[in-house]
């Protein structure tokens, strides 16, 4: 979740930030319209860029956009994505803190990607203004996994739209409950899932943040595994959690400034769903940005949240509808308890 997620949670959780892709040049023959829904499962047409999945969707005109997908996230379109549509949009004095206006969900070209889930009874998109080095056409966020079936599948980079209730056949300690909280308007998910995961032995809460990202410095992505690689997956912890931590296990690697100014630690092993997984990254955020900013979309408190580098050996199935989350191992070193 980001300051472009979402407008009110401006500096909440550092996320997403995707290279648009670059317009079809003005010869190019323009792609038929996309058809109606196709039969599930269907496979999204997806670029997998460092443990996040961004959707490639076809503008009429043959651009392609460039659409993060972020479970944790606000769904959006920003005004570059907006131009290559050819939307109409007014910048607002701050963009901080207003949008440039809305538009209906677009008619896209090529192959199909679904409409968020409707609110009073239409399909409206917010157009954002980008935050300052942010280069991204938009964000598909909780509204638009909310109420449907979605496999990740991190080892193959494909994301996928299932049948409802089209869950693996797993045991049921690979199985969790996402905990969602309800809207008062409508009754209602919010569609942000909160979810258990274990470290040291120790249950913690956390946000289900599949495009949570990193915005590295240089030294910090080389301690990392690649200084030319600024931006990628990463899971975030409470500043208090990482302090414990810190002190209990000064031999855990620690970079002090490495993602956006935050300290970050990085934890050996993490139990997700009874599956054993790491080391994970982790870059620490303020209290305040779980315990107050979050209340508003979230059901009970959290002590961070989980993205893609937590994910990495994972074929993941959500099925919104029955709140239910699986977890397959697909790693040749998977290690079950």
């Amino acid at each position: 979740m980001t300051r472009f997620a979402a407008l009110g949670l401006a500096a909440l959780l550092a996320a997403g930030a995707g290279v648009a892709a670059t317009p079809a040049p003005a010869h190019a023959p323009r792609p038929a319209p996309a058809k109606g829904q196709p039969a599930l499962p269907h496979a999204i047409p997806t670029r997998f860029d460092q443990l996040r999945f961004f959707v490639q969707a076809r503008a009429p005109g043959g651009a392609t956009l460039d659409l993060i997908t972020d479970t944790a996230g606000g769904t959006n379109l920003s005004t570059l994505g907006a131009t290559k549509l050819g939307l109409p949009f007014t910048m607002p004095a701050d963009p901080r803190r207003a949008a440039a206006g809305s538009a209906p969900w677009p008619r896209f070209a090529g192959a199909w990607i679904p409409a968020p889930r409707a609110e009073s009874g239409k399909v409206e998109v917010p157009i954002l203004v980008p935050p300052r080095g942010v280069v991204i056409d938009g964000m598909l966020g909780a509204r638009w996994f909310a109420d449907r079936t979605w496999e990740w599948d991190y080892r193959a980079g494909t994301l996928r739209m299932l049948p409802k209730g089209a869950l693996p056949k797993l045991a049921p300690a690979h199985v969790l409950d996402m905990r969602f909280k309800k809207d008062t308007k409508d009754g209602q998910a919010t569609g942000f899932a909160r979810i258990p995961a274990r470290v040291e032995g120790t249950d913690l809460q956390f946000l289900f943040d599949t495009g949570a990202t990193f915005r590295l410095g240089k030294k910090a992505a080389e301690q990392l595994g690649d200084a030319g690689v600024r931006e990628r997956a990463g899971s975030f912890i409470a500043i208090n959690v990482l302090k414990g931590w810190r002190e209990r296990h000064p031999d855990w690697p620690f970079i002090e400034g490495g993602d956006s100014g935050a300290p970050m630690i990085r934890v050996p092993d993490i139990e997700i769903a009874g599956w054993h997984t790491g080391p994970v990254w982790f870059s620490a955020r303020p209290d305040r940005a779980f315990d107050e900013y979050l209340a508003a979309v979230i059901d009970k408190p959290v002590s961070g949240a989980l993205g893609g580098n937590a994910f990495a050996t994972f074929r993941i199935t959500a099925d919104y509808p029955s709140g239910k989350l699986a977890f397959e191992q697909v790693s040749p070193s998977a290690r079950s308890r």
